[in-house]
């Protein structure tokens, strides 16, 4: 008779398949840490409705399957570029290429459009029901019930992505397996054939590493095992923006095809730097990017020839240790001034350096220690989250 598995969104039931499973789609949403064994009664789920009768049941079922949340799942799925934009174009593609084949009824009414498609996608989730029929060709919720929520040439990671768009992120998505192993079809150790491709960060030096995978693991740690950080330890790898440059230029060269974020200080030495990359055509894998503004910045305490002045220090002396928290920036309430430390004569600007740094990179490893999660206080992490939300977000 053959076996099969289902992956539940909601507790609905989509990608059924004999003997088999999508490896591509847990490689999309899932980790190795997301695969889990469990004993639950067979009701533990909302049960399905199939035509006319539900689902036999017994006491207790033994699972072996993968399992997260909606919002986890549609944030893996962001971070490698679905989005509303995106989701919505594909549909419209595909559409009209099924309206050009003519042989669905549904398809020349006007009417039918990706919002649409969202509505009908969530009503049928709700229903709780899987109705197989004859009006195939003559609906569009007849046509998405037997497809199994998906219309023909979309992006199986674009229609995933629209269907956890439309239910409560904090739902449950489980990708059952139980009687496919049972059965012999494949491994009992699914979670070892994903296969994830890593995002690589290139930053200027160690410590920006080091405080960016902090902040990932605490605030996002579902992301952070995608993404892969130089080893500046182990590689010796010299730290500073002109490094940066010829790495980028190395991997250019080298054709490589992960994604790639070079990360660059928001300063003078690294605009510098980021114009020896003008003649450079990068691929659409590697993005360069510069730490982002500061809105206190704009008033910031200096020290230079004349004694102290207040100015924006934005794009002069934006290392990674302006982003560390006021909290960590602050000593008796007052900023730690910025030490203008020479003048960079091609772009007419000088190049400020932040004192006591390794003060406040160790209120910062403190702060890290420490972490509450019950306790937190986000105006003492917003400029960290900033650069970090602008790397989940870069392939959207």
């Amino acid at each position: 008779m053959g076996s099969y598995s289902e992956l539940y969104i909601s507790d609905y039931p989509i990608f059924s398949s004999k003997n088999s499973y999508y490896e591509n789609v847990v490689s999309m949403i899932f980790l190795k840490a997301d695969f889990q064994e469990f004993e639950r009664p067979l009701n533990g789920r909302n049960r399905i409705k199939w035509g006319n009768a539900f689902i036999d049941e017994k006491e207790i079922e033994r699972v072996k399957s993968f399992s997260s949340t909606v919002k986890i799942c549609k944030d893996r799925l962001e971070l490698f570029g679905a989005s509303y934009e995106k989701a919505k174009k594909d549909f419209d593609t595909a559409i009209k290429q099924i309206r050009e084949d003519g042989i669905y009824e549904f398809a020349s009414d006007s009417n039918l459009s990706y919002e649409l498609y969202l509505s009908t996608i969530k009503s049928i989730i709700e229903s709780k029901e899987k109705n197989y029929g004859n009006d195939i060709y003559s609906t569009f919720n007849g046509y998405l019930n037997e497809n199994e929520l998906f219309i023909e040439n979309q992006s199986f990671q674009l229609g995933l992505w629209s269907i956890l768009s439309v239910v409560d992120p904090t739902g449950k998505v489980e990708y059952d397996l139980t009687d496919i192993i049972d059965g012999g079809w494949i491994d009992s150790n699914p979670e070892e054939s994903i296969n994830i491709e890593k995002i690589i960060v290139l930053t200027e030096g160690k410590t920006d590493s080091e405080f960016l995978k902090s902040g990932l693991e605490l605030f996002y740690p579902h992301l952070k095992d995608y993404y892969h950080f130089m080893d500046f330890e182990s590689s010796r790898y010299e730290a500073n923006a002109s490094r940066l440059v010829h790495t980028i230029k190395s991997f250019v060269g080298s054709g490589i095809k992960n994604l790639i974020i070079a990360l660059f200080d928001n300063d003078t030495a690294a605009m510098k730097e980021i114009k020896n990359l003008k003649e450079v055509k990068l691929p659409p894998n590697i993005k360069v990017l510069q730490y982002p503004n500061i809105h206190w910045a704009k008033d910031y305490p200096t020290i230079g020839p004349t004694g102290i002045q207040s100015m924006d220090i934005n794009g002069l002396a934006g290392s990674i240790e302006m982003y560390l928290g006021l909290d960590c920036i602050k000593e008796n309430n007052e900023y730690i001034p910025i030490q203008w430390t020479g003048y960079v004569e091609t772009l007419d600007k000088y190049q400020g350096v932040i004192l006591k740094k390794d003060d406040i990179q160790s209120r910062f490893r403190k702060k890290v220690k420490e972490f509450n999660h019950k306790k937190v206080e986000l105006e003492n992490w917003t400029e960290l989250l900033s650069i970090i939300d602008l790397m989940n977000s870069l392939w959207k």
